[in-house]
């Protein structure tokens, strides 16, 4: 068997590609960045072609920089931001841009999904509350509003399957993907089908789904002369990114809870039965692990806060700076809030009219105190998901941080301050590509299962961050009034909402 092996992780921000010398901790990684398409307010679209187009030239980038010969390659498998719709028509082309998970629009069409099915279906079926940006309600949206667009879908895939498809001529999904999807049993582990034949919406253009480790293909010719890999290497499911990132993190058991700031942010946890929040706040999703599913309380503006606040509105590039003049500003940033509901918010409001807020600004405030501010607010929206997740009677015994925000030690003692528990430094910056290319060695059988991949290719974490009490205490009493500002202006969002339109 071969020790090295591929992942592609398609987040929302960046399109990366990985290898791994497994067991081994050595990995190269190369990745290209591209923006967000907002045609206007509330939308939320990207290019799958140049999405292919970005991770061919990161495979032949990481394969040139590693010098592994392709044909050392045992398998790729593949991380992808979840939840959103890459539309085909009959030939493979595109029908429209990829309409991604920060997109709002289909929140128009919700109480009349609601209405059709009521809420004791969707909960039957889904163990979600289906929220904007989810694929079921994109495609019944374009249904109703795009009818011209939805009569060319020959097949509808989630975001990471494209670069599968370009890369194998497969179109599949896996569990996890498919229960993003919001259009999946996520009990019996196949499409809804009832539930979509009741919305007017074809299960027939939906992708074959199987497990996250089934070789879904084998990379062709044409692949292969794009990517520089060798033709015939097996293509594996993969799954989304909060699974990748779990394995990669090796939380392959209860008790253990993941806080992750990326584009977005999660706080999730891995159960044996698919427990959810009974007012459906949380998420609920088919595990990549067998027998298992993943617990997630979803926040939709975490680590794009921080980006906006420093180059959109401040024109600051340097994080470097950012983490050392925030560190200066006493916690609670001397009375200023941020609400980071740029883009509507999930857990716990599942609000696609919510909004972002400055509260407490004086002329004392300066760009360092906007920024500790959004850090706070993430943090707080963070803890907000957690308290979810323990209601619905998760159990957590440790937090380990994980994404992008996992990098700043300002950000983590912000969240240890808050949650007021240790939180743990994932031993890995790249959790998800981990958790992709172990995929892709379980997939083609050079591990018999997650639990012994993981245990032989995962760094437990050892870096962590303890609670100061003193910042504690400030947190304490300020995390009421971080609540309070989104109820007493939960009115005033949709009337700003409805104005913008």
């Amino acid at each position: 068997m071969s020790k090295y092996y591929m992942s592609v992780d398609l987040g929302t921000s960046s399109v990366r590609a990985f290898i791994a010398d497994l067991p081994g901790r050595r990995y190269f990684v190369e990745g290209e960045t591209y923006e967000v398409i907002i045609p206007r307010p509330g939308y939320a679209e990207q290019d799958p072609k140049l999405w292919y187009e970005k991770a061919a030239e990161c495979i032949r980038r990481v394969l040139r920089r590693s010098g592994v010969d392709p044909a050392d390659i045992g398998g790729v498998s593949f991380s992808g931001q979840m939840h959103g719709a890459v539309t085909l028509d009959e030939a493979g082309e595109p029908v429209h841009n990829a309409i991604i998970w920060m997109d709002q629009r289909s929140g128009e069409v919700l109480d009349d999904i609601y209405a059709i099915l009521g809420e004791r279906a969707v909960v039957e079926y889904t163990q979600n509350r289906i929220a904007a940006g989810y694929m079921v309600g994109t495609l019944y949206w374009l249904k109703r509003n795009r009818p011209e667009l939805y009569r060319r879908i020959h097949r509808a895939v989630l975001p990471k399957d494209y670069i599968k498809y370009r890369l194998c001529g497969a179109i599949t999904t896996d569990y996890s993907d498919a229960a993003g999807s919001l259009a999946f049993d996520n009990k019996r582990l196949c499409w809804a089908e009832p539930m979509l034949e009741r919305l007017g919406l074809d299960a027939a253009i939906l992708p074959e789904c199987g497990p996250s480790t089934q070789v879904a293909g084998y990379v062709t010719a044409e692949a292969a002369r794009e990517t520089g890999l060798r033709e015939g290497t097996p293509v594996v499911n993969g799954g989304g990114d909060s699974f990748m990132q779990a394995v990669g993190n090796g939380i392959v058991e209860e008790g253990i809870f993941a806080s992750n700031i990326g584009t977005a942010g999660q706080v999730s946890t891995t159960v044996s039965r698919p427990i959810y929040d009974p007012q459906l706040r949380t998420s609920t999703f088919a595990h990549v692990i067998p027998g298992r599913w993943q617990l997630m309380g979803g926040c939709l503006n975490s680590g794009v806060s921080l980006k906006w606040i420093t180059r959109r509105v401040l024109g600051r590039d340097d994080y470097g700076q950012v983490n050392r003049e925030s560190s200066q500003v006493p916690p609670g940033c001397k009375g200023l809030f941020f609400l980071p509901y740029l883009t509507g918010e999930r857990t716990p409001h599942m609000d696609p009219m919510a909004r972002a807020v400055f509260m407490g600004l004086t002329l004392d405030h300066g760009p360092a105190e906007m920024e500790r501010a959004v850090m706070e607010g993430v943090a707080y929206a963070l803890k907000d998901a957690m308290g979810v997740l323990l209601s619905a009677g998760a159990r957590c015994d440790r937090i380990i941080a994980a994404g992008g925000g996992a990098r700043s030690d300002l950000w983590l003692q912000i969240q240890s301050d808050i949650f007021e528990r240790d939180v743990y430094r994932s031993a890995s910056l790249e959790q998800a590509c981990l958790g992709a290319a172990i995929t892709a060695a379980v997939g083609v059988g050079e591990y018999p299962d997650f639990e012994t991949a993981c245990a032989r290719c995962v760094d437990a974490p050892t870096q962590v961050f303890h609670p100061i009490e003193a910042n504690a205490a400030v947190y304490r009493r300020a995390y009421p009034i971080f609540q309070d500002i989104y109820r007493q202006n939960k009115d005033i969002f949709a009337r700003i909402d409805a104005l913008s339109h």
